[in-house]
């Protein structure tokens, strides 16, 4: 739908040059992409209560509302208390004001975080306010070479790939590593509830991944050495512990494709049982005789 609102458009655009920063290495423009996400949030709330005939000054008129009013009013208007992600976009306003008066830094995990903030509340805004789908108008504008970089935006579109072709030229080991590792779990846990015909997995990914290989005489038993280490990564990546080589990032992706693989091939019952017994807090890996799926001696 072609924008008239001149505030969406202008929260638009500052979200374009988030975009772009984010795709960045130095740490000037991650810096930068942060304070142009909170930007972006500020503007498209405030957009989306001039669609709603509420004012965005304050009684003087002379200065807009700042922004928890604005979300304050957003709420209101949609008739909720809070709209989805209100703590979150705290946090990213927080993460602005620190940027900006206490010289604070970012890193590649908050980066993504803060952008996925800004995508949800951004999409749900333009969905409901514009009638536009904000994946759709990033690829009508931004240039592919920059979106195709941001996960949020090949969500969708990346349902089918594995965990390692979240590998992209000239994007930080991190964040390949994030998006492959988020690919592995979405695919692991969409046909885990096709299974069992529950959209909540009240186990392990972990620990279901390796009963399955353990068990599975099909499957490709390095995977079980190989498989706990990506997920230590994980760990120690998202809590800014270390920065992942391209080396170390490729080699665990690869065994999420394979783990993934496995999932895939082996036989659905034998699915089944290894997730009842990680829920069960059955411990091992090699299952009971009578918890093999096709009653074979399980592999050790």
């Amino acid at each position: 739908m072609l924008q008239r609102s001149p505030i969406l458009r202008f929260a638009l655009e500052v979200l374009q040059h988030a975009l772009e920063c984010y795709c960045r290495e130095n740490s000037r423009d991650k810096k930068m992409a942060t304070l142009h996400l909170a930007q972006s949030i500020e503007l498209s709330v405030k957009a989306a209560l001039v669609e709603k005939n509420v004012s965005i000054y304050e009684n003087s008129g002379n200065r807009t509302i700042n922004p928890h009013e604005a979300l304050t009013q957003l709420a209101k208007a949609w008739s909720m208390e809070r709209i989805e992600k209100h703590s979150q976009i705290e946090l990213l306003i927080d993460e602005r004001n620190a940027i900006q008066h206490r010289y604070a830094s970012v890193d590649d995990i908050t980066l993504d975080y803060h952008m996925q903030t800004a995508f949800d509340v951004l999409s749900k805004i333009l969905k409901i306010e514009f009638d536009t789908e904000l994946a759709d108008w990033i690829k009508d504008n931004v240039d592919q070479k920059i979106w195709e970089k941001v996960r949020f935006v090949t969500g969708e579109d990346s349902g089918d790939q594995t965990p390692s072709d979240a590998i992209i030229e000239d994007r930080s080991p991190a964040l390949d590593f994030v998006d492959g590792f988020s690919r592995y779990e979405r695919q692991l846990r969409v046909r885990l509830a096709e299974l069992t015909g529950r959209s909540h997995f009240n186990g392990s990914t972990l620990d279901v991944m390796l009963k399955l290989i353990a068990n599975w005489k099909g499957g490709e038993k390095s995977v079980i050495k190989a498989l706990p280490s990506a997920y230590r990564i994980r760990n120690k990546v998202v809590h800014g512990e270390i920065i992942p080589s391209s080396e170390e990032v490729k080699a665990a992706l690869g065994a999420l494709d394979r783990a993934l693989a496995a999932l895939s091939e082996a036989p659905d019952e034998l699915v089944l049982k290894v997730v009842r017994a990680s829920e069960a807090g059955v411990r091992g890996t090699t299952l009971k005789d009578d918890d093999a799926s096709d009653g074979s001696e399980p592999d050790t």
